[in-house]
């Protein structure tokens, strides 16, 4: 086991022991157990997963932050995350279609904006495909 923590600026997601995480980072999907080798990592919108000390598996939508890896601790720090049962499905579907039409019209927009929309798009996706992978489990 190993002490995970999951937080955002506002509030800790989780606190406890964990046996496995399972994350997407800039390098690739990453598996940590115990005593992995300590490392930081960024980590991508993406379906993250992780099996707590009573062996259930949590899964949970996160659109990017940082992965700090020790020893005997691992800490996440995401801009957002959701846990699978709480993303709705329908809001997220209407986000998706809402960031698609605003990329058609991209010569309307500026550099921020274009970079702001792609990212909601990115997340809505995320959103969608998680929520999505749960009905199918």
């Amino acid at each position: 086991m190993f002490n995970l923590t999951i937080a955002t600026s506002k509030e800790i997601i989780f606190e406890g022991d964990a046996q496995i995480l399972n994350v997407y980072t800039l390098n690739g999907q990453i598996g940590v157990l115990p005593n992995h080798s300590p490392f930081v990592d960024i980590i991508r919108p993406c379906e993250m997963r992780f099996t707590d000390e009573k062996g259930e598996v949590h899964t949970m939508a996160v659109s990017g932050g940082w992965l700090f890896v020790w020893t005997k601790e691992v800490t996440v720090f995401v801009n957002s995350s959701e846990y699978d049962y709480e993303i709705d499905l329908t809001k997220a579907e209407e986000e998706r279609s809402i960031a698609e039409q605003q990329l058609e019209s991209a010569d309307e927009l500026d550099v921020i904006q274009m970079a702001h929309t792609r990212a909601t798009l990115e997340k809505a996706i995320n959103r969608i495909r998680v929520a999505s992978n749960k009905t199918r489990n």
